[in-house]
């Protein structure tokens, strides 16, 4: 794992993926923009390179001589469809492109999400063959995404990863479930029974690793899973799994509160209003309720198993257990 480039390694996955990345020997820059807060990448010593994946012509430079890239940037939140697109769309056609520019095209790993291939069918875990039918504007941005990358598959070597909702240290959004939980022992949830595919960001950082080195690649004449993996835990949980896996490594006895669905769309009417006066992005919001309300959210891992090997390295239990006590060894608990 030579000269690697990653970009979004200032939010919660890029730290663990750089990790990862040294362990099995990579020389690591990172793309950053200018405004970015880069106090957790300083004390793991790799090379900060300017640039923003929406501006294609800063990226000559960080892609310069690099035999990797692991495109991270993304956007979670926005206001907008067009807002999610600037960044998810149009940043991984930059980079796409910057790479089949380059004297010698890297391989290009870009991350996308399970959203992108909209909720699984009951009783049923998506695979790669399957055809995409996202339901939320974040989904159907990564999916264009992954269509924009596609369109430069025939001159750089590009592999798509879909993780589905990912934990771990550094995980602030779980953050805030856990001190819900250790606070009032309530897991408040719309459907706990909803089945689920996690992973954990060690897992999925192992996962991109294998990707990068021996995965298959994007075939510009195969739009029907090709160069495509879903890097998850074999294990299908659900939100009241979740919930009880945090309360067991917070050592605290669980009570679910299972509210309607016009309680969530009230609770995003609110959100998406305060979004317009203040101009800032809500994490709850008519577009996250069509997700939390779906039929599932599972992806089998079987393609990504057999073709690299691939297997998480602890239960996920055993995992929950690990980011609770990294929340308290930060002072996050």
């Amino acid at each position: 794992m030579p000269r690697c480039l990653v970009t979004g390694a200032t939010g919660f996955i890029g730290p663990r993926l750089i990790t990862n990345l040294q362990a099995a020997g990579g020389d690591v820059r990172c793309l950053v923009r200018a405004s970015a807060d880069t106090s957790r990448l300083t004390p793991l010593g790799v090379q900060l390179v300017p640039g923003d994946v929406t501006d294609r012509e800063s990226l000559a430079a960080a892609l310069s001589d690099v035999d990797f890239v692991f495109h991270l940037a993304g956007r979670t939140f926005a206001r907008s469809y067009g807002e999610f697109a600037a960044v998810n769309e149009a940043g991984c056609d930059n980079v796409a492109a910057a790479a089949a520019g380059a004297a010698n095209p890297p391989v290009v790993v870009v991350v996308s999400s399970l959203a992108a291939a909209g909720p699984s069918p009951v009783g049923k875990a998506h695979t790669e063959r399957d055809t995409p039918e996202p339901i939320s504007h974040y989904g159907r941005s990564k999916l264009a995404g992954e269509i924009a990358a596609r369109k430069w598959a025939a001159d750089v070597p590009i592999s798509i990863v879909r993780p589905p909702a990912v934990f771990g240290p550094g995980d602030r959004a779980g953050l805030v479930l856990a001190k819900s939980i250790q606070k009032s022992g309530i897991h408040v949830v719309h459907r706990p029974d909803l089945p689920l595919s996690l992973v954990h960001a060690d897992d999925l950082a192992e996962a991109l690793l294998l990707v990068a080195r021996c995965g298959e690649r994007l075939d510009p004449t195969d739009p029907r899973g090709k160069g495509v993996y879903y890097a998850c835990d074999p294990a299908v949980s659900s939100y009241i799994d979740m919930g009880q896996m945090l309360a067991n490594g917070l050592g605290r006895k669980l009570r679910i509160l299972k509210v309607r669905r016009w309680a969530l769309n009230t609770a995003a009417c609110f959100g998406e209003l305060g979004s317009r006066i203040t101009g800032r992005t809500s994490p709850l919001n008519f577009d996250k309720v069509r997700e939390g309300t779906a039929s599932g959210w599972v992806a089998s891992p079987a393609k990504l198993a057999s073709q690299t090997n691939f297997a998480p390295a602890r239960s996920l239990a055993e995992r929950y257990r690990e980011t609770i006590e990294w929340y308290r060894s930060e002072g996050w608990l």
